[in-house]
């Protein structure tokens, strides 16, 4: 489970990274609402749109728990697809779930990205020293479509390469990161498959998260 976890911060990190570089070079003024509806510039507007918030924030000395959570809630998890990835998460438990329980599902993946990100976010330090490419030439098949984008620090000869999922319903969101073959859903897969099997099914599952909430 350690390893797993180490995953998905490294997947967090590099979501950090993309985003500074558009801040630290030219912030974008354009918001993802208003750009074109394609998943290279709906990815290049949200990922913008995210990071110059987090730029001003430790620009102005901001960068505190506090800040970080707000602006998490309203610059990131907002372009999150939660209720596909929770469903492509459970897999085959996905079908077995009432409409209520799923929500239980999908509140626990938003909570645990939230503790994520802020804990990346808060303790970045490095705002100046990295560089991003977007890859233009995206795949896409139907609703769905796949978006490369590069990362990279100053002075050193290493590029991180993460593929944005993106599912379009109303708009373009995130539905899963893969970092070096690895992927967010991963992660959850795997750890609600572990709870699941540990606690002797998904009533017992859901209980068990009820009560911890």
């Amino acid at each position: 489970m350690k390893i797993v976890l180490n995953i998905l911060k490294a997947f967090l990190i590099n979501i950090t990274f993309i985003g500074i570089i558009f801040a630290s070079n030219s912030c974008p003024s354009i918001h993802p609402q208003e750009a074109k509806d394609l998943p290279v510039e709906q990815a290049e507007a949200v990922l913008g749109d995210i990071l110059c918030s987090f730029i001003d924030l430790h620009t102005a000395g901001n960068n505190n728990f506090y800040s970080a959570l707000s602006l998490t809630k309203k610059k990131i998890i907002p372009y999150i697809d939660l209720e596909y990835s929770t469903e492509l998460a459970l897999g085959g438990y996905w079908k077995h779930l009432q409409p209520m329980d799923k929500k239980v599902f999908e509140r626990d993946i938003k909570a645990t990205l939230i503790e994520e990100y802020i804990n990346s976010l808060v303790d970045l330090e490095i705002w100046d020293r990295v560089n991003i490419t977007v890859d233009k030439n995206f795949t896409q098949h139907n609703n769905l479509a796949e978006v490369k984008v590069f990362s990279s620090l100053e002075n050193e000869n290493i590029t991180a390469a993460v593929t944005l999922k993106l599912i379009r319903k109303d708009r373009w969101r995130i539905y899963d990161l893969v970092y070096q073959s690895f992927s967010m859903l991963d992660y959850f897969e795997y750890s609600y498959d572990q709870k699941i099997k540990l606690a002797g099914g998904l009533k017992n599952t859901l209980n068990n998260m009820l009560q911890r909430n």
